[in-house]
């Protein structure tokens, strides 16, 4: 259970601001990659358990990205995951607006993750698909989007909110007036 947010978000706007200014260079290729793997997951992880615990408003846990998808061809399996370009139709692109706890469910239960640089070696986005998707979609999620998610959720300090107990789940529930 998350008790103070500022431990948990002060790390997200961190993240976010290295992730922009990350650059992939042979020589610190392995070390980069590493690390904008550990920022995505723990960062997204965060995210997640801000949004379990009503640490965030009602404005930002309704975010939604436009996010690109290529279908999937071939099964995917953990020794290929990383051959996407050979496992999904990479030429078709399709699009859909999906929620913030979605997009952090596709990187923490991720099975298809690979990184997508510029050509100066800046991330471009993340191709990304959970364990459930990855017989059908991979994502791909521009580097913007992260971003958003990072810092919005990372400077976002509710002063009130309303809750109920739902009536079915006996859960407390968000509502807004």
């Amino acid at each position: 259970m998350i008790q103070e947010s500022r431990y948990w978000k002060v790390p997200l706007v961190r993240a976010a601001k290295w992730l922009e200014r990350a650059r992939v260079e042979d020589e610190t290729a392995e070390r980069i990659l590493a690390r904008i793997e550990r920022e995505l997951f723990i960062g997204f992880y965060a995210i997640r358990k801000l949004l379990d615990t009503f640490k965030v408003s009602p404005n930002t846990r309704n975010m939604s990205f436009l996010l690109s998808w290529s279908p999937c061809v071939k099964m995917v399996d953990y020794m290929n995951a990383y051959r996407i370009d050979e496992f999904f139709d990479l030429n078709i692109v399709q699009s859909e607006e999906r929620d913030l706890e979605f997009l952090c469910n596709q990187f923490i239960h991720s099975y298809v993750f690979a990184p997508a640089q510029n050509e100066d070696g800046s991330l471009a986005g993340i191709y990304v698909s959970s364990d459930r998707a990855r017989s059908s979609k991979l994502y791909f999620v521009e580097l913007s989007h992260v971003l958003s998610a990072f810092r919005t959720v990372g400077k976002d300090y509710p002063t009130s909110q309303h809750m109920r107990r739902n009536e079915k789940t006996h859960q407390w529930e968000e509502f807004v007036e």
